[in-house]
């Protein structure tokens, strides 16, 4: 690589080591809830769950225990080791009457409703609490952009179905915020237009990720386009803008190994958002 280029990928190389950002994963976006009571799930435990959902590929963002299952008159389904722990505080007495309860961890395991039948829905609160909403110049974008290319949107966990032409995504009231929403659709999006029919950076009949390097460029591919798409729809707010940095930076040592392909990757992201724009 010559000494113009190299400076270029050490600017970027320093720039994506400052700061502590937090890796950035499209499976976090949607909300997952206590199908009884309602209530969204926090910290390690929201994590889990939504690693978990994203790994599984539930299409529900409900869950609950054994025992709620069964007083709501339902049961489980192929569920035996589908189970996921999830944690808890505990107050225990103290042995002394002159010290304050004591708090242990404690946990518990819940069950995806994909894995529950015999409960009436309308009899529980099934309200998602997501706080996304439609942002006009971004959706009148994605949905010129599909329209033109016939491309299919079906609901799920995040993801571009290369064999079926097909980007899956949760619905709005699954999601958090709107520009986590459109930051992920963006990305998945980007994906689409490396189809072989469309700018060619993929075969949906072979193995799309023939090595690690492929996949990592692919991914930087459609995390840069989805990065400016956003920007040009106004939806990347400080948060979004922070989780792209973020899902970059985690690609520093394919940066450091590939720097070419980096470069690359960089120069097909902009092809990809001129392509979703105008085709």
């Amino acid at each position: 690589m010559n000494k113009s280029m190299q400076k270029v990928v050490d600017t970027i190389q320093a720039h994506m080591q400052e700061g502590e950002l937090i890796w950035h994963n499209p499976c976090t976006i949607q909300t997952h809830s206590n199908l009884i009571t309602g209530k969204p799930y926090t910290g390690i435990n929201a994590f889990v769950l939504a690693m978990v959902a994203w790994g599984e590929g539930y299409e529900s963002p409900y869950w609950a225990t054994f025992s709620q299952v069964k007083k709501a008159g339902g049961k489980l389904d192929n569920a035996k080791g589908k189970g996921i722990p999830i944690l808890f505080y505990k107050e225990l007495p103290s042995e002394d009457d002159d010290r304050e309860p004591r708090s242990v961890v404690r946990h518990s395991f819940i069950f995806n409703l994909d894995h529950v039948t015999g409960i009436d829905l309308g009899s529980v609160n099934t309200d998602r609490g997501g706080q996304a909403t439609i942002a006009h110049d971004a959706d009148a974008l994605a949905s010129a952009y599909l329209a033109r290319e016939n491309i299919r949107v079906c609901h799920g966990s995040p993801a571009y179905v290369p064999a079926l032409d097909t980007i899956r995504m949760p619905h709005l009231d699954e999601v958090t915020s709107t520009d986590e929403f459109y930051s992920c659709y963006f990305h998945e999006l980007a994906h689409s237009s490396g189809a072989e029919k469309r700018l060619g950076r993929f075969d949906a009949s072979a193995d799309r990720f023939e090595s690690k390097a492929a996949y990592s460029q692919e991914e930087l591919v459609a995390e840069i386009t989805a990065a400016m798409l956003c920007h040009d729809c106004g939806v990347d707010s400080e948060a979004s803008i922070k989780n792209s940095a973020a899902y970059v930076q985690g690609w520093t040592r394919f940066l450091r190994d590939q720097s070419e392909a980096f470069v690359t990757a960089v120069s097909q992201a902009y092809r990809a958002r001129a392509f979703i724009w105008r085709g």
